[in-house]
């Protein structure tokens, strides 16, 4: 079975099955890599935090903030004083982390602080070792990793700072690993934490912004078949259509043979052939098109415009020039046609008059 959380450390020990390439699991990561800044929380609208608040902790890093990931996390109010917890790692950590787990073929659903994995308990601290640093976390729930020398100085401060003396609950391996002070307040013991069974809060997920969980394959089997079934698809679509088809064209020569003994029978005489017929019908058409097609060329539109105007003029048409939007037409007997009042829906007209002779012009307007 796939266990669905564990230290990112450990993912070497688990066997990957057969048909398990990719596992989704939680991972705890080490929390000597990750630091927590609580801050005043920025008046801004809370959609803009994400870009206001590594600008704000710039002056407390001691790498660019553009090589940093910051994870906004719950938001603390006291009073009127409205904090939140940022959680920051390095986008080197991060990518670090990714490569270990891909190589372990697990896909993370989580990353979180290891510390988070102790209890969090009234008027106790809770500390264990791991791997040589050593874990640390307070009954506030705010916690830490270091190195020995540094975590114990740290549980000093914590001791000195709380109104009553916190109680030691220590895992550790050897005992005389403890500073003798610190001996006479605290609970040892030799356990390891289970961090399979440590319950893990995702609201301290790293994985945000441009390290988000993505969607993944499980596997290439379930590629393969999904291929598989969309070129079925495909195959059965065509031939499908391939079918209906044929159908189509029996039915198109049944009604034809019906048409022409049908024909036959009020018709005497030679019989056409059902392919004549249809030639015959599909030039007729072709012709029809093309008479269509060539009332929308410029000239027959123009001539069309002009029919009202020189109806009962008794012009006689000496001479038309066409292009594909210009129309020229030179006139004799013309005194009749009235050419102030001629104007033709598409066309700029300009007019001539002399004697009889007249001259018009129409240019197509686009």
């Amino acid at each position: 079975m796939t266990l669905s959380v564990d230290h990112i450390h450990h993912l070497d020990r688990h066997l990957v099955n057969e048909g398990e390439e990719h596992r989704s699991m939680a991972l705890w990561v080490p929390s000597e890599r990750v630091t927590v800044h609580r801050i005043d929380a920025p008046t801004a609208p809370q959609r803009k935090w994400s870009e206001l608040i590594p600008w704000i902790l710039e002056d407390r890093l001691l790498q660019p903030v553009e090589d940093m990931h910051f994870v906004i996390g719950s938001v603390v109010t006291e009073g009127d004083n409205k904090q939140v917890d940022i959680s920051v790692v390095s986008k080197q950590d991060m990518r670090e982390w990714l490569r270990i787990a891909d190589n372990a073929s697990v896909i993370p659903t989580a990353m979180v602080p290891d510390y988070l994995a102790l209890p969090s308990e009234e008027d106790r601290i809770s500390i264990v070792w791991r791997e040589g640093h050593l874990l640390v976390r307070d009954s506030a729930g705010n916690g830490f990793s270091a190195a020995p020398a540094l975590a114990w100085s740290l549980v000093r401060r914590l001791i000195d700072a709380a109104e009553v003396a916190p109680r030691l609950s220590i895992s550790i391996p050897d005992e005389t690993l403890v500073p003798e002070d610190l001996l006479e307040d605290a609970d040892i013991n030799a356990a390891d934490i289970d961090w399979q069974l440590s319950e893990l809060p995702i609201s301290a997920n790293l994985l945000s912004g441009e390290f988000a969980l993505s969607t993944k394959p499980a596997s290439s089997n379930s590629w393969l078949a999904t291929a598989a079934l969309l070129v079925l698809a495909v195959v059965l679509v065509f031939g499908y259509l391939q079918v209906s088809n044929s159908a189509l064209e029996q039915r198109v020569v049944g009604l034809e043979k019906q048409v022409s003994a049908g024909f036959g029978k009020v018709f005497k005489g030679k019989k056409a052939k059902p392919e004549k017929v249809r030639a015959s019908g599909e030039l007729l058409l072709g012709n029809l098109f093309k008479q269509h097609e060539s009332s929308n060329t410029p000239l027959m539109r123009a001539l069309v415009g002009l029919e009202k105007s020189m109806t009962a003029c008794n012009c006689d048409l000496e001479s038309l020039t066409a292009s594909d939007s210009a129309v020229q037409l030179e006139l004799k007997n013309a005194s009749k046609l009235q050419l102030t009042r001629l104007n033709v829906s598409g066309f700029k007209v300009s007019t001539n008059k002399a004697g009889d002779t007249a001259s018009i012009n129409l240019l197509e307007v686009k």
